[in-house]
């Protein structure tokens, strides 16, 4: 069954995590690690054009507000080495865009595309308290306060093929749960509750963003399938909960792709690639509840000068001279066990774990060792009514070291409304 659906949101988006950003050269190291809380003003438009040939998904989103953040700060180089505790605040403003697609050319076959890019910049006062050692080992104080900037961007992408298919159930949801809850003790068909599942999505497909939609006049379409196909009297009372039931899709069914990727950061490593292999299956228990899982693997790769330059040389002369590039890659992989309960047709809960375990190759002349990490998340997401929604995310991230996966908590709250 097809499902598709154009929102347009704008709201209040609350988000506490922490942050790691490391550069390394052969003479100097900038570091940072902080705990940040933003607050920011939240614009997003986002499509789900889910057919039978073809299942596309596109967003666009833009953020703007207040950021504060505390942590730890290093900036050294063969001159000296500063170290400090550091507290900021000041505006972030971040843009997302992105396009996914999945096209068949046959029922169970299909290419994939996805792309994203993503840009944000910081402006804020950053104030500094710490020591700065010189290759003296003369020790002098620091305490700065100063106006800083930062502006980072990137970008991704992956193709490839995949063998399966996940179809959205949200209609069939909709259906069922709409004639178990009116007309209680009758028993319906297969047949039946999928005719009515059509019936629903012939309507909410139809919907234009731009044109309200009136849920009285689509109540009138939905009663007259109820009297007409199934012989029942209509029940006014099911307009109370025709307004519901928005959730983003929800899936049945298995699939596997594979293919290559690469990703642009403008920080080293500023240029990854590799590839990557996906298994999704998703499972529609009842109304009630989904299970998910998914499991993934990525293979990733940069090259990167050796560290072993002499500072006067220059570092294009030295590849000349038949320096080797070094190659830094490693595995990933992504394990994700999760359950979906659907208390009503407006609210959502999410609970699982994900179990995600590195390695590191060195360009498989000296593989590290096997990182654990283990991140227990839950979400709840409910319509306070037709238009207005909220939405809860939180995760905690256990690791045994900082290599592939930042420990500590993430959080995230958005109150927004929805025009759909």
């Amino acid at each position: 069954m097809s499902f598709t659906k154009k929102e347009l949101t704008k709201g209040f988006l609350f988000d506490l995590g922490r942050e790691r950003e490391e550069l390394r050269t052969d003479a100097t190291r900038y570091f940072e690690d902080k705990t940040s809380v933003t607050g920011s003003f939240n614009l997003s438009s986002t499509l789900w054009n889910l057919k039978d040939y073809m299942q596309e998904e596109l967003l666009f989103s833009f953020d703007i507000g207040p950021y504060a953040g505390f942590g730890n700060w290093i900036d050294s180089s063969k001159v000296a080495n500063n170290e400090a505790d550091e507290n900021l605040y000041g505006i972030r403003t971040s843009l997302n865009a992105a396009y996914l697609n999945r096209y068949y050319y046959d029922p169970k076959n299909y290419t994939i595309l996805d792309v994203s890019l993503w840009g944000r910049y910081d402006l804020y006062q950053q104030n500094l308290d710490g020591t700065s050692i010189d290759s003296l080992g003369e020790v002098t104080p620091i305490d700065e306060s100063d106006l800083k900037s930062k502006f980072r961007f990137g970008f991704n992408a992956k193709a490839g093929w995949g063998y399966g298919r996940l179809s959205p159930m949200n209609h069939l949801m909709t259906a069922h749960y709409l004639l178990e809850k009116y007309y209680p003790g009758r028993i319906f068909s297969d047949y039946e509750i999928a005719r009515f599942a059509q019936i629903i999505a012939d309507i909410k497909n139809n919907r234009e963003v731009q044109t309200p939609h009136i849920a009285e006049k689509e109540m009138e379409l939905v009663s007259g399938f109820v009297n007409k196909t199934l012989l029942l009297e209509s029940v006014g009372a099911m307009g109370e909960d025709w307004v519901y039931g928005e959730f983003d899709p929800r899936y049945e069914g298995k699939r596997f792709e594979l293919g290559p990727f690469f990703q642009y950061y403008n920080r080293e490593p500023d240029f990854i690639y590799g590839g990557f292999m996906q298994f999704d299956w998703h499972k529609y228990q009842n109304v009630k509840r989904n299970r998910n899982f998914s499991a993934g693997i990525t293979y990733s790769r940069y090259k990167k000068p050796e560290e072993s330059v002499d500072d006067s040389e220059d570092e294009d002369e030295y590849i000349k001279l038949g320096a080797d590039i070094s190659h830094r890659d490693w595995l990933l992989c992504n394990v994700d066990l999760g359950w979906s309960y659907y208390a009503n047709l407006k609210s959502q809960f999410d609970f699982g774990v994900k179990y995600v375990p590195g390695l590191e190759l060195n360009a498989f002349k000296d593989v590290g060792p096997l990182s654990h990490n283990v991140i227990p998340y839950l979400a709840y997401y409910t319509q306070l009514n037709s238009k207005a929604r909220v939405r809860f995310d939180f995760a905690w991230r256990f690791t045994d070291g900082e290599r592939f996966v930042t420990p500590g908590p993430n959080f995230s709250l958005a109150i927004y409304r929805s025009q759909y």
